[in-house]
């Protein structure tokens, strides 16, 4: 068996092992990514996407947790913060297969509750960050610069932490953002 069919069959029996909540998460994830994320060449878009996805699914009657954590691609100690949303304890990823600068993080795995929906590079992902980031983190902050940036994602870090814990808090994030892709455009776009 070919390559092609051997992921073929291996995607049809992912899809048949899913109940049917898990296949609202699949088929929305999909949607998001195939009518958004892909025709837009969208990147740094975690926390709006999975803000979105997590509020697109509670009014489909499904229940999932907005995730704000970290990534690692294992090349460093770094761990860069990163939303994804969890539906039984099963990740769902639609953006760290579209970094916002590829030529300093590869393209990771698009998942869909832990399914390696597109393979690519894989990352780990924590809640918390490891010593050896806080040490890193500590001797970024030294310098000028990268002490800006470091910074700057700990209090976006923070902030989108906070606005995780209220549905209303993810709407009006959604709903003010400055390209005028809100909560209801995203709704149109991935139900057309």
């Amino acid at each position: 068996m070919g390559q092609a069919k051997r992921r073929d069959a291996e995607l049809k029996t992912w899809l048949a092992s899913l109940s049917p909540a898990q296949k609202v998460v699949a088929d929305a994830a999909q949607r998001v990514v195939t009518r958004y994320v892909d025709p837009a060449e969208g990147t740094g878009m975690c926390y709006r996407l999975s803000f979105f996805l997590h509020l697109y699914l509670l009014s489909k009657g499904v229940r999932t947790a907005p995730v704000v954590g970290y990534v690692n691609d294992g090349t460093d100690d770094i761990f860069m913060s990163h939303a994804w949303v969890a539906h039984e304890d099963k990740k769902t990823d639609v953006t760290l297969h579209r970094p916002e600068r590829p030529h300093l993080n590869p393209a990771g795995d698009l998942l869909i509750l832990d399914f390696p929906f597109r393979r690519a590079h894989k990352y780990s992902y924590h809640l918390t960050k490891s010593q050896a980031a806080i040490d890193l983190e500590s001797e970024l902050l030294k310098d000028p610069r990268g002490g800006m940036i470091v910074r700057h994602k700990a209090e976006e870090h923070v902030l989108m932490s906070r606005r995780a814990q209220s549905a209303e808090a993810m709407r009006a994030y959604l709903d003010s953002a400055p390209d005028g892709t809100t909560y209801n455009r995203f709704v149109s776009i991935i139900e057309e």
